[in-house]
Formats: structure tokens, sequence, C-alpha cells
């Protein structure tokens, strides 16, 4: 009884070793777009300068008196 437990104990431990690659591999998917493609048309400086105006709506020293 005591050696059977010792050996299901070890082979769910070797189970528990074998770990399969985790790469992509050879994905041909659909290659991913511009920030700034999705909404504004291409326009990068649009999309650079509206998110400035963003990010300074959050600074907190423009916000306090």
């Amino acid at each position: 009884m005591r050696t059977l437990a010792l050996m299901l104990i070890a082979a769910g431990l070797i189970a528990g070793c074998d770990e399969k690659p985790q790469t992509v591999g050879d994905y041909r998917g659909k290659t991913d777009a511009k920030p700034y493609e999705a909404n504004f048309g291409g326009d990068k400086a649009k999309w650079e300068s509206t998110l400035r105006a963003r990010n300074q709506n959050q600074n907190e020293y423009k916000r306090v008196p």
C-alpha cells in the first residue's frame, strides 16, 4: 500500500515536470495598426496633440490654484 502511494506521488511529480514551450511560433494573423490610424485617419500630429492635451488635464500642478 505504501509503495503504491509512493509510486503515485512519484508519477505525479514526474508528470508535473513536463512543460510545453510557450512560443507563438508561426503566427500569420493580422498585423497591429498604429494607434493614431483608428480614430484620426492616420494623422499622427493630431493624435499626439490630443494625447498631450489629455495628459495636461491630468496634471495636478495645473489643476491646483
